[in-house]
């Protein structure tokens, strides 16, 4: 797995209902752990137990919140990731990790991605590490490293070390967007000038038509 996260630079971990890591990674990254809602009945099979469970908590083992602090928030004009959230700006544990963003129906996943978009976070889900950028950021890949950049909902980026390189390029969602793109160099630099953009890395080896520079 590429190195593209350093725990030092994040104050906690925010767990959704989606796929999560394995225990070892929690036990690893030594941060606070927040579930939301149902999210701690995931945690509870691999063995990890949360340091506190917010939501509406119409999910969750009731077994599990008798014995581990937890925040009821009935309100439904927040989701149980926006309440999660809330909750480590409040106590001053941002930026996060965020976790099991992409699982459940399409459009939660969507919701998810909206809601993610506003924070300074790092998503991780899988073989796949995701930044919400504006700014510069430089990244040290391996060469043929699976990569797509979209604007949400509008960006302009430039790009250096990938194969199809940006260049003052106008992204946005719905419309023109980097996906599927591949690196080719040790070390990547994106400057998103205006907007911003959703950066998502493959850190497993993707084969597919783009990996022999194949342009759809």
């Amino acid at each position: 797995m590429i190195k593209l996260l350093d725990p030092a630079l994040y104050r906690s971990v925010i767990c959704l209902h989606g796929t999560l890591p394995n225990a070892e990674f929690f036990r690893n990254v030594g941060l606070p752990i927040i579930a939301a809602d149902g999210a701690a009945n995931v945690l509870r099979d691999i063995g990890v137990t949360p340091d506190i469970v917010i939501g509406d908590l119409d999910s969750v083992d009731p077994e599990i919140i008798e014995h581990i602090p937890h925040i009821r928030i009935p309100s439904q004009e927040l989701s149980d990731f926006q309440k999660a959230l809330r909750y480590a700006e409040q106590h001053s544990i941002v930026p996060s990790i965020i976790c099991g963003v992409n699982g459940g129906c399409l459009d939660h996943i969507i919701n998810n991605i909206n809601i993610f978009m506003s924070s300074d976070s790092v998503m991780l889900d899988g073989s796949i590490v995701g930044f919400a950028l504006s700014g510069r950021k430089e990244l040290a890949l391996e060469p043929e490293t699976k990569i797509s950049i979209f604007g949400v909902p509008k960006c302009t980026v430039s790009s250096r070390g990938l194969r199809w390189e940006l260049d003052h390029h106008t992204l946005q969602f719905p419309g023109f967007t980097s996906c599927y793109n591949r690196t080719v160099a040790d070390v990547v630099v994106i400057d998103v000038h205006e907007g911003r953009a959703l950066v998502i890395i493959y850190t497993d080896d993707v084969q597919d038509a783009g990996s022999n520079g194949y342009v759809p």
